[in-house]
C-alpha cells in the first residue's frame, strides 16, 4: 500500500521520543500524531489513529523506519476514545500489544455504544430538539468502524505509566487524557491543547454534563504545569503551554460574549445562536456549512449555553419547540 510521502518520514522529538504521522484519508486534519516513547519497560504507543489499513501500514513503516516491529510495542495508552485516537486498538491488540490504556470515563462511553448500538439517532433527536433538521449524512465507513478494545488499565488522574504521568483533563471527551513525560518534561495534550486549530468542545446528549466549564478547568490546570514542550495529537509540536491555553481561555470568552449578545434579542434556539455566529471551517457564515459541520457548530453552541447556565447567566425552557434559551437577566452581557 502507498503511503503518502509526508507520511513516510517519522520525527525524532529527543530524549526517546519519535512521532509518526497516521493518516486521516478525506478528513481536512490529514493525520494525527502518534507517538513512541522507550523507556526500561519497552516501547510505549500513545494514540494509534482509526480502524483502516492504510493507518496500519503507515504505522508499521515508521515503526520499521525507526528500527522496530509491532511486536516490540508493550504498551498503547489512548487519550481519548474518538476513533482516530481509539479505532486501531482492537487491531495492536489482536496483533499482540499486550497493554491498553485509557481513562474509565472513556471506556465506560465505548461500553455503552457497543451494548446500545450507533447512537446517531440519539444525536440527531438532540440537535432536531434545539432546532437543527436532520439531514442525511455521508459516513465515512473507516471511521465509523472499529473493534471494541477493553482496556487491561483504567487510567486515573496521576497514575504513573512507565515515564509517563496521566493527567485526567475532561472536556473534549469526558475522560479525556494528557501525559506529562517525566523524563523530558514534555506534555503529550492530546486533542485537549493544539495550536492552531481550538479544539472542539460539545454538547451531543441531554445528560447533565457542563463538558465546556470541564474544559475551561482542565485548560487552566493544564497551563500551571511546567513542560519543556508540547506534543499535541494534531498539527507540529510547539514550545510554550501557557502561552496557548492563555489563547484558548481567551477564545472561550470572547465566544460567550458573542453568544449572550445573541440572546440579546430575546428567547433563541441553539441553532438560532449559532446562526448569529461566525465559523473558521468552510467559510464564516453558519449557512455556508456542510450539514456535519453544522452539527459540530450547533453542539458547540450548546456547550456554551449549557455553561452559561451552571453559572446563572443563562434559562432554558425545554417546553418549547425548539428548546429555547434567554438571558437569566437584561444585566447578563454586561456581566461578562
Amino acid at each position: 500500500m502507498s503511503i503518502p510521502l509526508e507520511l513516510q518520514r517519522p520525527t525524532t522529538i529527543g530524549e526517546g521520543i519519535v512521532q509518526i504521522r497516521l493518516p486521516m484519508a478525506g478528513n481536512p486534519m490529514r493525520y494525527v500524531n502518534g507517538y513512541l516513547l522507550k523507556d526500561e519497560g519497552g516501547l510505549t504507543l500513545i494514540d494509534c489513529g482509526w480502524k483502516g489499513a492504510d493507518v496500519l501500514a503507515a504505522l508499521e513503516d515508521g515503526l520499521a523506519r525507526c528500527g522496530y516491529a509491532l511486536r516490540d510495542v508493550r504498551r498503547l495508552l489512548v487519550t481519548h476514545f474518538h476513533m482516530d485516537h481509539y479505532g486501531l486498538a482492537g487491531t495492536l491488540r489482536a496483533a499482540g500489544v499486550p497493554e491498553l490504556g485509557m481513562h474509565p470515563r472513556d471506556w465506560q462511553i465505548v461500553q455503552i455504544r457497543a451494548a446500545e448500538g450507533d447512537d446517531d439517532a440519539i444525536v440527531d433527536s438532540w440537535l432536531a430538539r434545539n432546532g437543527l433538521p436532520v439531514e442525511p449524512e455521508d459516513d465515512d465507513p473507516d471511521y465509523e468502524r472499529y473493534d471494541v478494545a477493553e482496556p487491561t488499565r483504567l487510567l486515573e488522574d496521576g497514575e504513573r505509566v512507565g515515564r509517563l504521568r496521566a493527567m485526567w483533563t475532561p472536556g473534549h471527551s469526558p475522560g479525556h487524557l494528557c501525559f506529562v513525560d517525566t523524563v523530558s518534561g514534555r506534555t503529550f495534550t492530546g486533542d485537549h491543547v493544539l495550536d492552531p486549530v481550538t479544539p472542539h468542545v460539545g454538547l451531543w446528549h441531554d445528560r447533565g454534563r457542563d463538558p465546556m466549564g470541564e474544559y475551561v478547568a482542565s485548560l487552566r490546570a493544564v497551563g500551571a504545569l511546567e513542560t519543556s514542550g508540547v506534543l499535541p495529537a494534531h498539527g507540529e509540536a510547539f514550545p510554550d503551554l501557557a502561552r496557548r491555553v492563555e489563547e484558548l481561555l481567551a477564545h472561550e470568552a470572547a465566544r460567550e460574549r458573542d453568544v449572550l449578545r445573541a440572546l440579546d434579542a430575546g428567547p433563541s434556539s441553539a441553532t438560532t445562536v449559532a446562526s448569529a455566529l461566525r465559523w473558521r471551517r468552510r467559510g464564516d457564515r453558519f449557512d455556508q456549512l456542510p450539514n456535519g459541520y453544522r452539527q459540530f457548530a450547533v453542539a458547540e453552541t450548546l456547550a456554551h449555553l449549557e455553561h452559561l447556565r451552571a453559572r446563572g447567566l443563562v434559562t432554558r425552557n425545554e417546553r418549547t419547540a425548539p428548546i429555547t434559551w434567554a438571558l437569566a437577566a437584561p444585566s447578563a452581557t454586561a456581566a461578562q
